[in-house]
């Protein structure tokens, strides 16, 4: 029994030690580099990112994520709002793929290399004016230390309606013809007296 331990111990060396000089006289004795991770990105937008919109009127903002890394990376988004507070009737949604969750505050998203994807904030006012502000933060998984953000801001103001529009109409009409008074008093023929 301890003769087989001595030869399967002096056959698990002899292999190991050949294994050993084959990787050597393979790679030529250089040693393999290892794989470096290139994560990184962009995150930008041509669009406005202050905008004035309507009472019931859909307000979108859009943005760009692209991977520039040599790697693929997935990417951590998320929607905060920001003061003031935004009015309790305005519907945000933040849109990767499909819309209309407006409970969808954090999304992660997988870009391959040189992909890139759009997000938007859509942003709806219903019945009050105000203002709101949201970030959308994004973050590398790979590199949690990449991280890029944009703001959006919207301004909806209160819409002023013109209740006696009969009122409008003759303020508008007194304006003219006060206006054309003027005009024709000032071209009214001169009286030049003859020398006596």
């Amino acid at each position: 029994m301890r003769r087989i331990k001595k030869i399967g111990i002096t056959f698990g060396f002899i292999f190991l030690s050949s294994v050993f000089c084959l990787t050597i006289y393979v790679t030529g004795g250089q040693e393999a580099e290892a794989g470096v991770l290139d994560y990184d990105f962009t995150y930008a937008t041509s669009d406005d990112t202050i905008k004035v919109g309507n009472l019931g009127d859909t307000t979108i903002f859009g943005s760009v994520l692209t991977n520039t890394g040599t790697d693929a990376d997935s990417y951590m988004i998320s929607l905060t709002e920001n003061h003031p507070p935004t009015p309790i009737e305005w519907l945000i949604w933040l849109c990767y793929g499909v819309c209309g969750d407006t409970t969808l505050t954090d999304t992660t998203v997988y870009l391959d290399a040189g992909e890139w994807d759009a997000i938007f904030v859509e942003m709806c006012p219903r019945d009050t004016a105000g203002e709101a502000s949201v970030t959308v933060t994004v973050t590398s998984i790979g590199n949690p230390a990449l991280s890029d953000s944009l703001t959006f801001h919207l301004i909806v103001r209160e819409e002023v309606p013109v209740t006696d529009q009969w009122g409008l109409l003759i303020l508008i009409s007194l304006l003219f013809v006060s206006g054309l008074y003027l005009i024709l008093k000032r071209l009214r023929p001169v009286r030049i007296t003859p020398p006596s």
